[in-house]
């Protein structure tokens, strides 16, 4: 980690940590396949895991209307992001990132178990 930008590259790293990946499916088919820290091999190829050691990709955040407009989509974001623009802005992303750590929260807590 010899490239510290005010070790914003070295955090997120830090921030990884107990995320699994399998380093063979990554460098063989560009897949990046996530594992819970209690799984030994992948299941694709049967390679050990190992720990994330690097920052994850950033992923686009979708605009709110391609986000009601996909017909694929989780109704119930929907029905919360359409409940979240009637409210202020500003309550209503504050109260989203409290309900993302809780469920990031019971997420690990439910992967680690």
């Amino acid at each position: 980690m010899a490239n510290n930008n005010n070790g914003n590259l070295e955090a997120e790293v830090r921030g990884n940590r107990g995320i699994l990946y399998c380093r063979a499916c990554l460098h063989r088919h560009g897949e990046l396949i996530y594992y819970a820290h209690c799984q030994s091999q992948c299941a694709v190829c049967r390679s050990a895991l190992d720990p994330i050691d690097f920052p994850l990709p950033a992923h686009k955040v979708p605009a709110i209307d391609e986000v009601l407009a996909d017909s694929a989509g989780s109704f119930w974001l929907k029905r919360a992001l359409r409940g979240a623009l009637t409210r202020d802005p500003v309550d209503a992303a504050n109260d989203a990132e409290v309900l993302a750590k809780i469920l990031d929260a019971r997420c690990r807590h439910i992967l680690r178990s």
